[in-house]
């Protein structure tokens, strides 16, 4: 039974009962409230005319029960009488016998004493019949078939259309409802008025939109997964090329010492050889190991005020022998301000870009650092300045530029795409690109309220 056709048969029932109440109500109190009503009116004009009457001369008091007799409107009858009980109005007529009448058979009766102007007693009698109440109670009665199949239809054209009404709205909400199934942005619920059902319009409306969204940021999260995943496994694949052709190296160095091929016999010298090896795969595998923890979420990491100006200077007194021994001219310009971050993620950032910058920097090149307490920037000269193309390809995963690709500078490759990972981390701006025709400069910004 749908939600219509139940409020159609509520209705009608409601308007039915409340019909049959109100007539049977009518039945039993009509009579009782007119009655009074009447009798109410009737004593109201018999104490008038008792009152009107009152200290006047006999004639002047039969003369008007006279006109109140022609010109009555209540159900009410007078009758004026001596102290004798002989009648002497209304038209009193000497020739008549008054003494047969019965004054007090099915009529009810007022009683008034009334005394003339000469001081002698009459006696008011008010005579009045309520048969037409319980007349009117019959006809209504035989009324009432009648009266309730009007209200029946009535009452069912009345339900129908109400029916109709109250139905409208929520045909129209279930409507839309059935086209949500289908995902569709643009669908809302129309919202008139500021009743129940237009506050319920509204509440769908809202519970869809944030359903859309919801489903708009999981979608972006499945993106960002799949493509995380991707980045993965292709990370993966390389890494295995990385480390294959290095272990197959070292494998034909042992070799070579075990059956004493060759130069091979020198195993003090390709020990050494091997050992470069091992630390180099060692520092890769780190990195790897690194790289692919920093994908994951963790609530371990501590964030707090970090001095950027102490822990580039803490780095420098390495670097500082290194330049002095390979002539290399170092300027430093800091200004201490501090950040908000890990320090670990921190001292990765900075030791990569430096190690980098030394790495890379010509002979007798210059190294320039300069932090202003918002962007840090460091500048190098450089034997070979990147192109287009190659900067494009710099933050790869094991990645270098053409004239590095030997290994003689020692890298594996994953520096600046553990560094990039990190300044993502943190939604801190960087760029690398030529500052002159003979140098690079990496340059980091550390806008605020970014950290993911």
């Amino acid at each position: 039974m749908n939600i219509m056709l139940k409020n159609f048969l509520f209705s009608g029932v409601i308007i039915f009962l409340v019909s049959i109440i109100s007539l049977v109500a009518l039945y039993f109190t009509m009579p009782v409230y007119y009655e009074r009503m009447k009798l109410n009116e009737i004593n109201k004009e018999f104490n008038q005319v008792a009152k009107s009457i009152e200290n006047k001369d006999l004639s002047t008091i039969q003369k008007e029960v006279d006109q109140y007799w022609l010109g009555r409107e209540q159900n009410l009858d007078l009758m004026l009488m001596d102290k004798n009980g002989r009648v002497i109005g209304p038209f009193f007529d000497v020739n008549l016998d008054y003494s047969g009448i019965n004054y007090f058979s099915d009529e009810m009766s007022l009683y008034q004493e009334i005394t003339d102007k000469e001081g002698n007693t009459y006696y008011l009698l008010g005579m009045y019949s309520l048969q037409p109440v319980a007349e009117a109670s019959q006809v209504l009665l035989h009324l009432y078939p009648f009266i309730i199949i009007i209200s029946l239809i009535i009452g069912g054209i009345g339900a129908y259309y109400y029916s109709i009404y109250s139905t409208k709205k929520i045909k129209e909400i279930s409507k839309v409802t059935e086209k949500m199934i289908d995902l569709d942005a643009d669908i809302r619920c129309d919202v008139k008025g500021t009743d129940e059902i237009s506050l319920l319009a509204q509440d769908i409306n809202q519970l869809y939109a944030s359903l859309i969204q919801t489903i708009d940021v999981l979608e972006l999260e499945v993106a960002k997964t799949k493509e995380l995943e991707k980045a993965k496994s292709e990370f993966m694949q390389v890494a295995s090329h990385e480390l294959k052709t290095p272990v197959a190296s070292l494998m034909g160095l042992i070799d070579g010492m075990i059956y004493n091929v060759g130069k091979f016999k020198d195993r003090e010298r390709y020990l050494e050889v091997c050992k470069n090896i091992l630390q180099e795969q060692t520092e890769m595998i780190n990195n790897i190991l690194f790289a692919s923890r920093n994908h994951l979420p963790s609530d371990d990491v501590v964030y707090e005020e970090v001095s950027i100006k102490e822990m580039i200077e803490h780095k420098l007194t390495s670097f500082r022998i290194l330049a002095e021994a390979e002539q290399k001219k170092l300027v430093v310009h800091l200004k201490e301000q501090s950040i908000i971050g890990n320090k670990n993620d921190l001292d990765k950032i900075l030791d990569n870009l430096l190690s980098n910058a030394f790495k890379y920097t010509k002979h007798e090149g210059e190294i320039s650092l300069f932090f202003d307490g918002k962007q840090l920037l460091i500048e190098n000269e450089v034997n070979q300045i990147l192109d287009a193309e190659e900067l494009s390809k710099i933050f790869q995963p094991f990645y270098r530029p053409d004239y590095s690709r030997s290994r003689d500078t020692g890298g594996t490759g994953l520096g600046l795409f553990i560094v990039q990972q990190l300044l993502d981390k943190y939604g801190w701006e960087y760029s690398f690109k030529p500052s002159t025709n003979s140098s690079m400069c990496f340059s980091v910004t550390f806008v605020e309220n970014k950290r993911k």
